[in-house]
Formats: C-alpha cells, sequence, structure tokens
C-alpha cells in the first residue's frame, strides 16, 4: 500500500495531465475553428483587397461634380455652457475640446461664457491660428437665447416629468434645444461680416474623444460629393438639404404616429454624451443630434421648423426636454429634406461579408462595416477626405487587440457605406406605402398651405404663445378655412 504522501502525488500528477490534455483539447478546437470553421461562419472577402476596394460603396470613388470650379466653404459650430451635474471631469472635457478646437482646422464658430472664453481661445491659439475660431460669449446661460428666454421656471416644472430626471436638469434641457438657433444665428453673425459659407453645421463639442487624424474636417469636396447623392435620393435641390446621421430606425408602431401625439421618445436617433457639452446626451435615443447640418437657408428653415414645433407641444402641455425627441417628430413630418449615413444598415453593400454575430473571435468585426470606431461618430470618418480615411483605417487596426493576427484584417477595415433619403429610411421601417402626416402648424415666414385634415378641408392652425402669471406657455388657436 502506498504512503498517504505518495498518492498524493500520483494524485496531482493524474490531475496535471488530465489538465494538460483538456487544454490541448481546447485549443485545438478553437485552432480548428479560427482556420477551417469560421471561414464558413464568417465568409471572407476576396484575396488581395486594398483600401480602393472599400471605398467602393454605394456612392464610388466619385469626387465632387467636375462642372464643380470651387470648393465649397464650411463651418462648424459648437458650445460649450458649464452645468452642475456632470459624469466627466473637468480634465475631460478640456482633453476633448484640445482634440476639436486643437486639431480640427476647419473655420470654427464656438459660443460660450464670459468665465471659459479665455479657455477655449488659448486652446485654439496653442495649436492653430485664433482668426480661423469665433468666440461668442454674450449668453451667459442657453435660458438667455430668444426662442427660450423666460423658459427657467417651464422648464423646472417640465423636469417632473422626466423619468430620467435624476440626472437631467431644466438647464440641460435649454442647452440641447439651443442648438439649431445658435447655428443659424452663427451663419447669419457671420454672413453679415461678409463671410459666407456654403455648408454650416452643429458639431458636438465633445465628439472627439479619441486619437484621430480629422484636420480639415468635414472634407470640403467630400461634403459637396455627399450633397450630390443626396440631392439624386431626394429629388430636392442640394440647398434644401438638411443631414443627420442615424444610428437606429424607428419602431414599426410609429407609422401611425400623428403630428399632434407629440415628440417621440424611440430609438430613431443616437447620441452618447454627457451633462455638459452643449447638444450631449446620456446614449438614451439612437439618431445623432450631435452632428448635423446644411446650407444657410436650410440651417434657417429648420431653426424656424424646430422652435414652432417646440413651442406648439409646450402649450401641450407635453415634455419637449430633449431635442432628440423633436428631431424625431420633424424627421417623420419632413423626410423628403433629409438624408442621412445609417452605418448599421443590414442591407447596405457595404455590410457584404461581415457578420457582427458572437463567436470564439470576440469583437473582430465590432461594428456592420468593420473597425470604424465608436460607431455613433462614423460620420467623422464618412465626411472625412480619402486619405484621412486611410490613415484613421490604419489607427483603428493598432488599437484592436488581435492586430498581430494579419490574416483576418482584409475584412476588418473601416468601410464607406451609402447615403440614403430619410424618406426610404421611413419607408423601410413602415411599409412602402407609407406618407408623412398632415401638417397643421404653421412655420413663420413659410408660405406652404398645411395639408389636408381628416374632414377633407385645408385648414392652418395658428399658435400664438402667451404667457400666464405662472410662467407656463398657453395656447390660442385659430383656424382659417381655405377653398
Amino acid at each position: 500500500m502506498l504512503p498517504l504522501s505518495r498518492a498524493r502525488a500520483a494524485f496531482r500528477i493524474l490531475i496535471s495531465r488530465t489538465s494538460v490534455r483538456l487544454l490541448a483539447l481546447t485549443l485545438s478546437t478553437i485552432l480548428l475553428y479560427v482556420l477551417v470553421i469560421d471561414e464558413h461562419v464568417r465568409p471572407p472577402t476576396r484575396f488581395g483587397m486594398t483600401f480602393a476596394d472599400y471605398e467602393e460603396a454605394e456612392m464610388g470613388t466619385a469626387s465632387v461634380n467636375k462642372s464643380s470650379t470651387s470648393i465649397p466653404k464650411v463651418l462648424l459650430v459648437s458650445a460649450m455652457f458649464p452645468l452642475a451635474k456632470s459624469k466627466h471631469s473637468k480634465a475631460d472635457y478640456e482633453d476633448w475640446l484640445g482634440r476639436f478646437l486643437g486639431s480640427v482646422t476647419t473655420d470654427l464658430y464656438m459660443y460660450t461664457t464670459p468665465e471659459l472664453a479665455p479657455m477655449l481661445r488659448q486652446i485654439r491659439d496653442d495649436a492653430l491660428p485664433i482668426s480661423s475660431m469665433t468666440v461668442n460669449a454674450s449668453y451667459t446661460s442657453p435660458f438667455d437665447i430668444p426662442p427660450l428666454r423666460g423658459l427657467e421656471e417651464t422648464y423646472t416644472r417640465m423636469n417632473n416629468m422626466d423619468k430620467e430626471k435624476w440626472h437631467h436638469s431644466p438647464g440641460l434641457y435649454a442647452i440641447w434645444n439651443a442648438k439649431p438657433f445658435l447655428l443659424d444665428s452663427a451663419v447669419k453673425h457671420l454672413a453679415a461680416q461678409g463671410k459666407v459659407y456654403d455648408y454650416a453645421f452643429w458639431n458636438d463639442g465633445g465628439s472627439f474623444r479619441r486619437t484621430h487624424r480629422y484636420k480639415e474636417w468635414p472634407s470640403p469636396a467630400r461634403v459637396e460629393q455627399v450633397w450630390e447623392e443626396g440631392a439624386k435620393l431626394t429629388g430636392r435641390k442640394k440647398e434644401d438639404l438638411l443631414f443627420f446621421p442615424i444610428f437606429q430606425t424607428p419602431d414599426w408602431q410609429l407609422r401611425k404616429w400623428k403630428e399632434g401625439m407629440g415628440p417621440i421618445a424611440n430609438s430613431v436617433q443616437f447620441s452618447e454624451g454627457t451633462l455638459y457639452f452643449l447638444g450631449e446626451r446620456a446614449g438614451l435615443i439612437k439618431a445623432t443630434g450631435s452632428f448635423f447640418g446644411g446650407s444657410a437657408s436650410t440651417i434657417q428653415w429648420f431653426s424656424k421648423v424646430f422652435y414652432a414645433y417646440h413651442h406648439y407641444y409646450l402649450t401641450r402641455g407635453l415634455f419637449v426636454g430633449i431635442d432628440q425627441d423633436i428631431f424625431n417628430a420633424l424627421f417623420l413630418l419632413f423626410p423628403e429634406r433629409i438624408f442621412t449615413v445609417w452605418m448599421n444598415d443590414p442591407l447596405a453593400p457595404a455590410h457584404k461579408g461581415i457578420t457582427p454575430s458572437p463567436s470564439l473571435k470576440p469583437s473582430l468585426e465590432r461594428g456592420y462595416l468593420g473597425e470604424c470606431g465608436a460607431e455613433w461618430f462614423y460620420y467623422q470618418f464618412w465626411l472625412a477626405d480619402r486619405s484621412t480615411r486611410d490613415v484613421m483605417r490604419m489607427i483603428w487596426l493598432r488599437e484592436e487587440r488581435w492586430r498581430r493576427w494579419g490574416w483576418w484584417k482584409e475584412r476588418k477595415l473601416c468601410r464607406v457605406t451609402r447615403a440614403m433619403s430619410m424618406l426610404d429610411v421611413l419607408r423601410r421601417s413602415f411599409g412602402e406605402e407609407w406618407k408623412s402626416p398632415p401638417k397643421s402648424v404653421v412655420i413663420p415666414g413659410e408660405n406652404r398651405l398645411p395639408t389636408s385634415s381628416a374632414s377633407g378641408q385645408s385648414d392652418a392652425t395658428t399658435t400664438t404663445l402667451r404667457r400666464n402669471k405662472g410662467n407656463f406657455w398657453q395656447v390660442q388657436v385659430s383656424k382659417r378655412q381655405y377653398p
């Protein structure tokens, strides 16, 4: 009979050998999957693909219209207003602003408070000519802008209607809802000084959070290219188009939504965000309010439309604290004027060969279009020039933890997908027969007659606002009959 110590030693050897066998079997199974089975689960792209192949999406690699003799002028508009609540530190914001103000050479127009203006100027001046950025410190709070002036108490009461009031505040609502006015106001302010831009965009100040190489962004030539494509898709003139990137399409149930039902708290949009930078939010809805824009005339139109519906819904006692909920409603009301890019489109030709399903190789293909960084900021890559897109592709590959395995790289390079009209996106969700619901709210300065009502008669609802003693807005409605 073996001594107890020898028996224990033999048992340990047996266990050790068994563990080694199990480990070897597991590794062999994984290797078999990687080298054989996974090639069938995830069909590989053809051998020898180059960067050019990843540019061959619906829009191809064509440059701007050859008949065009000039490159468009582009303006970016953003803002920074402090809030008491913030889930990120001041150092985070300074770092993100440095990646934006200190890297992007495009002309900038920044709104902020008098206290923060010197910091923004310093960040810009340390890296780029300060003359390329205009700082407007005339508003100490977003409640100072004309469309929101005097609404502090109203927004405070509205906060009680918010399911997420624990991390939302009246000031945050005002920051979100100030964007359309601030964008339009910046364009007009510069135009009065003789600085006219072909395209202007709202861009959240904290949207550049990781390493990037974007300089002249968005690329003027690329902007012109996608607007020409948008005009083809929508049948509208380029100057009439508004661009909004989206992350997810609306729920099918919304096909029956009507104008009077109010803002849409639905996953039409995305905007992963913070509680500090103007325009950002906590990732609850999914289309991007972090970036949008178009021509000066379209920006002016959108600002009028946004505040007309903001006031209309507010007077009816509906919650209007989240800008994206109003954006969602406007997508359904005015889809013919909006075009988009949808990164997660499962039917996009650029998605072919990429299967974002779980596998034994986690995170090899994080998105629908390969390794493209944070999905909610895909529009940054999409609107960059060709050489910058190539550089960003390699940056994202180097950041990938599997970067030493070179055999799979070809199907991971970030791809350029197609532009889409908002009408096509909505009909994908609601059915080909879906039509935009009738509109009754009159937009200031618009000559449009309202669409037919349910009674068959055309009517216009003129909404005027007055404040009662409780500081709530009340609505006075008058209807005009048209023959």
